[in-house]
């Protein structure tokens, strides 16, 4: 039942106006209900979130890491020249290069140079990035000298930082020497009227490099080792004074040696060269009263042989003079790998 909006007097159903005062009736349309709001989908929230910890992230990492502060790092430590004509130097390195060479030194027996060049993050200082000790004392009639380099950046392997450090020795020095390395090369050149005494040099990652010449005397044994990286062993017309041995090992790399000799050892050179995983290759050129043996051994690989006056079948194999004044005695093994053997004896040149 409806009602006048005007008057308020009772309506037809079907009335068009108001048959009491007139007034035009207006039909109400029934309101159209209304449904439930429309909602954003709830993985939208998550996904903001993730989205601003990783810009976050990004950003921090960034700022922690990002090569900021150039460095240029410079110190140098030496021993002055003492009565002392015996050295001892005992060096060990985190991650860096080492070089060692023989110069005059006028008023010092061995000096360390340590430099590091490249760029730190924001919160290192530039001027504190390696940290290096040096001591030395005088100790059994020698000079004893004791250092160690290492970063001290927070993150170093994220930085381009080279530390180099260079160790010259005076030649007048009867050198012993042990470096240790993590991560870097070991070089040792010595081209001078020298002694060496017992040598020791070793890196984890890395190559180690030893070229002996020019009437260098080798007093007692050597060792070079590396775990990753090749052994290079050089000698040419070098003074042994006595029987000394070499030994050069790779666990997985390779061992590289070339020996030149002709004039007498005063003993004998026993060179024993191993690798698990990698080969070995032997260039020998010896003359005079210069013998030589070699015994080689793999246990997956091949052999090669190249000889000129040399005796025997892949191994062992002996120089037509041997034994001699003074020999070489060569011992090559790897597990897996080839061995290269190149040998002669009065020849001006190694077959190659």
């Amino acid at each position: 039942m409806t009602f006048c909006r005007k008057c308020g007097a009772k309506l037809d159903e079907d009335a068009k106006f108001c048959r009491v005062c007139g007034a035009s009736v207006v039909s109400v349309t029934a309101a159209r209900p209304v449904g439930p709001k429309r909602r954003r989908p709830i993985y939208l929230i998550p996904a903001v979130i993730l989205i601003t910890v990783l810009l976050t992230t990004i950003v921090i990492a960034a700022l922690l890491f990002l090569p900021f502060y150039p460095v240029n790092f410079n110190l140098t430590n030496q021993v002055p020249r003492a009565n002392e004509n015996n050295l001892l130097v005992d060096l060990q390195v985190d991650v860096a290069n080492v070089n060692i060479s023989y110069k005059n030194l006028p008023n010092s027996m061995v000096l360390l140079n340590v430099t590091a060049v490249g760029n730190v993050g924001i919160f290192d200082a530039p001027d504190r990035v390696v940290n290096v000790t040096f001591t030395h004392q005088t100790a059994n009639n020698s000079e004893v000298v004791v250092a160690s380099v290492s970063r001290i950046a927070r993150w170093p392997s994220f930085y381009n930082l080279d530390v180099k450090c260079d160790v010259y020795v005076d030649p007048s020095a009867n050198l012993s020497l042990s470096v240790r390395s993590s991560v870097g090369k070991i070089i040792l050149e010595a081209d001078t009227k020298t002694t060496l005494q017992r040598i020791d040099l070793e890196t984890t990652t890395g190559r180690v490099d030893v070229s002996l010449s020019n009437r260098v005397v080798v007093a007692d044994s050597m060792s070079l080792k590396s775990t990753t990286g090749n052994v290079q062993f050089r000698m040419d017309k070098v003074e042994v004074s006595s029987n000394v041995s070499f030994n050069l090992r790779s666990t997985m790399g390779l061992v590289n040696l070339d020996l030149t000799e002709s004039q007498s050892l005063f003993g004998n050179a026993t060179v024993n060269a191993r690798t698990t995983t990698g080969s070995i290759n032997l260039s020998l050129d010896i003359d005079g009263n210069v013998g030589a043996r070699i015994e080689s051994q793999t246990d997956v690989g091949r052999i090669n042989v190249a000889v000129q006056k040399f005796s025997g079948n892949q191994t062992p194999l002996q120089s037509n003079n041997y034994p001699a004044g003074s020999n070489f005695l060569v011992n090559l093994r790897t597990t897996t790998g080839e061995i290269t053997i190149c040998a002669a004896y009065g020849s001006s040149a190694v077959l190659r």
